[in-house]
């Protein structure tokens, strides 16, 4: 996967906006409009987001694995551990994280071979 690195930015930008939003508990205001009119509930919504969160720490080792995603998904009573601050919006995370990340490549201009 390569990703330029005004994408990924954007893509921190959004994680810090969800955050924010998160902590404020305004989590059911960062759900898109088009789905909030659908058939599932903000309440289940707000579960992916935290589950969403849970997905992204820092630690490896502290992140569920997909099968626990997928029996957090369809378990309601399953409860939840609190997500801790994603890494990637912590002081200076975004500009070490475009850095860091092998999975970006330079992306060359029109006129380079």
């Amino acid at each position: 996967l390569f990703l330029r690195p005004c994408l990924l930015m954007g893509v921190i930008i959004y994680i810090h906006k969800a955050w924010s939003m998160w902590c404020e508990e305004k989590g059911t205001e960062f759900i898109d409009p088009f789905l909030k009119d659908g058939t599932s509930t903000s309440d289940q919504m707000l579960r992916c987001l935290h589950i969403g969160f849970l997905c992204i720490q820092e630690d490896a080792a502290t992140r569920p694995t997909m099968s626990r995603v997928v029996l957090m998904l369809g378990n309601d009573s399953f409860v939840l551990p609190l997500p801790t601050q994603p890494a990637v919006i912590g002081e200076n995370a975004a500009e070490s994280s475009v850095r860091r990340y092998s999975f970006i490549r330079p992306v060359a201009s029109e006129g380079s071979t």
